[in-house]
């Protein structure tokens, strides 16, 4: 996660119900158990790839959205991410 841009607390975000507090906590527990170190990029990779496709198959409506905006990323950059983790 991006600590340059601090993520508003699921509490604090306007119009989110609780399956999206819900789904949001699943994203950030998930991310929490990704290694970190720089050594660790492609694994880190592959966890945000089997995040998104574990979010799909629970049938969330944008799971690319969701996962971008709890990493404070744009979701093109996740894009790309995830095309590089399926490589």
């Amino acid at each position: 996660m991006n600590s340059r841009h601090p993520q508003p607390r699921d509490d604090e975000v306007p119009g989110v119900g609780a399956d999206q507090i819900m789904a949001r906590r699943f994203v950030q527990e998930r991310l929490a158990e990704l290694p970190h170190r720089p050594e660790d990029a492609e694994a880190r990779l592959r966890g945000l790839l089997a995040i998104y496709e574990e979010l799909t198959a629970r049938g969330h409506p944008e799971p690319i959205v969701l996962l971008a905006g709890v990493l404070g990323i744009p979701v093109e950059v996740l894009v790309r991410h995830l095309r590089a983790a399926q490589r």
